[in-house]
Order: C-alpha cells, then sequence, then structure tokens
C-alpha cells in the first residue's frame, strides 16, 4: 500500500538513503537521537509501507525534512489522546455557569480587548492567570450553547486561546504554546472560517520557528496561504512573512525574500481585515521582519538600518516588542563587529526582558551571546553574561 510518506519521499526523487541523510541532519538540529543506519532503513521501510505508524519524534522529523504538515503526510492530527487532558485549565467553579447571552459575550470581549491592550507593557507573566481564568467559562458556554449564538461564543473561544498560546510562547513555554493554538484551531475549523484557521495556522508556524522546527513551520506557513485568495490582505501578508522568517532560518534567501516581497505589497493595500486579527501588519512591520531574515541569514547591514530606524519612532506602550528589537539589533551589531553598540544594546534589551518576563527577548539575547564568546574575557561582555546567566537561573 502507498502511502503519503512514501509519495512525499517520491515526489522529491529521494532514494531512500537521501531521506536517512536528511533525517540525520534534522534530528541534530533538534536534538534528536536515530538508531544506526541499518535500523533506520529498517523503520522507513516499514512506515512507507504502512505497518508502523512513526510516534511522535520521528513525525515531527520527517515534518522537518520534508517541509510539511503533520496532516499532509498522513499523520494523525492528534497524536496523544492525553494532550488535552495535560491542557493547563483552571478548574470549574462550584457555582452553576451563567447561559450564552449578548451581554456575557460582551462582557469577554471587553475583558479580551483589556488584557491584549496590557500585554505589550506587562508582558506574559501577570497576564497568564487572569486569561485563563476565564476558560472554564468559556468552555461550559461551548458545552451548553446551540443555535444562533453558537457561532460567537465559539469565536471567543478561539481569541482566548489563541492569545494564550501567545502568552506561553512568549514565557517560553513552546509546548503549552502549541497545544492552545490548537484548540484555538479546533474552533476555527469548526466555524468554517478561512481568515481565522489561516491566522491560527501563521501562529503555529511561528511557534514552531522560535521552537527550532523551521521544516515544519514552513509546512505550517504553507497551509495557512492554501486558500489564500479568500484571505484578506493583512492575513495573507502575515501568513507570508511567517513563510519568510521559517524559509531564513533553512538558509533559504531566494524563498524568504520572494515571500516577503509578496508579503510588502500586501501590507501596502488598503486594511480589509474586518475582523482586526492582524490589524498591527503594515509595510514597517513587514521591513522589521524582513530584518529578522537578515540576521538569520548572517546578512546584518540591512537589518541594522531598519532596526535603527524602527527604534527612533516606536510606540511608547510597546514596550515588550521594544526590547525583542533591541536584541535584534545587538546581534546585527555583533554580526557586523561592532562590540561596543553589541554589549550596550544587549544590556538594554536585557533590562526589558527581565521587567517583563519575555523569553522570547532572552532567546535572542542567548544567539547573541553566540557571537560573542571570543570576547567573553572583556569586562563588558562577562558583566551582560553574568546578567543573562542569573536571568536563566544558570
Amino acid at each position: 500500500m502507498k502511502t503519503k510518506l512514501q509519495a512525499a519521499r517520491k515526489a522529491r526523487g529521494w532514494s531512500q538513503t537521501e531521506l536517512m541523510d536528511a533525517l540525520y541532519e534534522a534530528a541534530e538540529r533538534l536534538g534528536t537521537e536515530l538508531p544506526s543506519q541499518s535500523s533506520l532503513k529498517t523503520q522507513i521501510s516499514m512506515f512507507e509501507n504502512g505497518r508502523r505508524d512513526p510516534g511522535p519524534e520521528y513525525q515531527a522529523l520527517f515534518s522537518e525534512v520534508y517541509r510539511e504538515t503533520r496532516a499532509a503526510l498522513g499523520f494523525a492530527l492528534e497524536t496523544a489522546p492525553s494532550q488535552l487532558d495535560s491542557l493547563p485549565v483552571s478548574p470549574m467553579p462550584h457555582a452553576p455557569a451563567p447561559t450564552a447571552s449578548p451581554a456575557v459575550l460582551d462582557y469577554l470581549r471587553s475583558t479580551f480587548v483589556q488584557h491584549a491592550q496590557g500585554e505589550p507593557l506587562v508582558g506574559p507573566r501577570f497576564l497568564i492567570a487572569p486569561v485563563q481564568a476565564q476558560v472554564p467559562l468559556i468552555e461550559q458556554l461551548c458545552s451548553d450553547t446551540f443555535g444562533a449564538l453558537r457561532s460567537d461564543v465559539l469565536r471567543v473561544g478561539a481569541r482566548y486561546s489563541e492569545f494564550l498560546g501567545w502568552l506561553y510562547q512568549d514565557t517560553g513555554d513552546s509546548r503549552s504554546a502549541m497545544l492552545w493554538t490548537n484548540r484555538a484551531l479546533d474552533y476555527a475549523r469548526e466555524l468554517n472560517d478561512p481568515t481565522l484557521t489561516s491566522y491560527i495556522s501563521q501562529r503555529r508556524s511561528n511557534i514552531a520557528s522560535e521552537a527550532g522546527s523551521p521544516g515544519y513551520a514552513v509546512g505550517l506557513a504553507t497551509a495557512a496561504l492554501a486558500e489564500a485568495t479568500k484571505l484578506p490582505n493583512q492575513v495573507r501578508a502575515v501568513a507570508l512573512r511567517a513563510q519568510a522568517n521559517s524559509f531564513a532560518l533553512l538558509g533559504n534567501s531566494d524563498e524568504s525574500a520572494r515571500s516577503l516581497d509578496a508579503a510588502r505589497e500586501l501590507a501596502a493595500q488598503p486594511p480589509d481585515d474586518s475582523d482586526g486579527l492582524a490589524g498591527y501588519v503594515s509595510p514597517s512591520y513587514i521591513d522589521m521582519e524582513a530584518a529578522n531574515c537578515a540576521i538569520a541569514l548572517n546578512e546584518p547591514e540591512e537589518a541594522v538600518k531598519t532596526l535603527e530606524e524602527s527604534l527612533t519612532r516606536w510606540p511608547t506602550q510597546q514596550q515588550r516588542d521594544r526590547g525583542l528589537c533591541l536584541a535584534r539589533l545587538a546581534t546585527a551589531y555583533a554580526q557586523l563587529g561592532d562590540l561596543e553598540g553589541a554589549v550596550n544594546t544587549g544590556a538594554e534589551a536585557a533590562g526589558i526582558a527581565e521587567a517583563t518576563g519575555s523569553a522570547r527577548i532572552l532567546d535572542q539575547l542567548t544567539r547573541l551571546q553566540a557571537h560573542l564568546t571570543k570576547f567573553s574575557k572583556l569586562v563588558e561582555v562577562a558583566e551582560l553574561n553574568r546578567t543573562l546567566g542569573t536571568m536563566r537561573g544558570s
């Protein structure tokens, strides 16, 4: 029986030996151990012939080397029934839950807006608990509501779940981030909303990229663009940005540039995202993301120009994102050999990371440290390393 996994290899014209080479390279990137070549070849044959289902680690590796989603390779979307049980959900209060009504939904929407507006200022640490506290109510409403209001309840559930995914991502908890974002995708699929489904799919791509699986992230971004002609300009642009970022992490500069060019063109169009999912997407936003791609590709000159200009007009309420911009700029300085700029800018970013609890800033600063290794005995570099070590608890 020909499986999708076997079809994926044949479509690329790979022999099993070439596939094994790709799997070993991906395993090294992802920190996964694989068996000997003879054992691996046997495993591949069994997987491709449908005699054995790949486990989660093999699924991640195949997604990485083929740059496809698990679904596209024929894997079950839920590989472990315990995933939902492991979600960090607050216990249901011992009290009757209110029924769905326009007033209850307005309360949930207004609370969501307040949390979303406060998040760039205070970071994720102080918001996870209050946002998650609404989950039992939303889940009860989803269980009890049918008819005209069900779509409104599902949409609220999708927005809260996606936001929780983002908060966990910013704390560095990729597993919880993906679990909550997967739940948001379930709500979007029931709604049969291509815009919401695309937006959440590109969020999954972002999580995969930051978790060190850029090949898998490319597949998720491509899935987000599956119904591109149905998408608002800004949502399509942000999905292309996710695709560009994952291509850059894979070292594919040409594909990354093509995705960025398409994203810029769409971002410059009049906004048509009535739900406001990607209202933050603008040509300037795409330029910022292009700078991040340039850093990943070790092309820092353009990144420095863009990031320095952005910092001169950065909104004061976007403190967390300013810290990430500074951390990226410090890395670009280091790539250019500007030690003073790298250390001073990195120290400023570290202060924001500590204040907001953003693991994404700290992760970027860890990459900066790799460029400063040969200067580690200098006082200013040693001091920055001590600061970052304290923040990581090491």
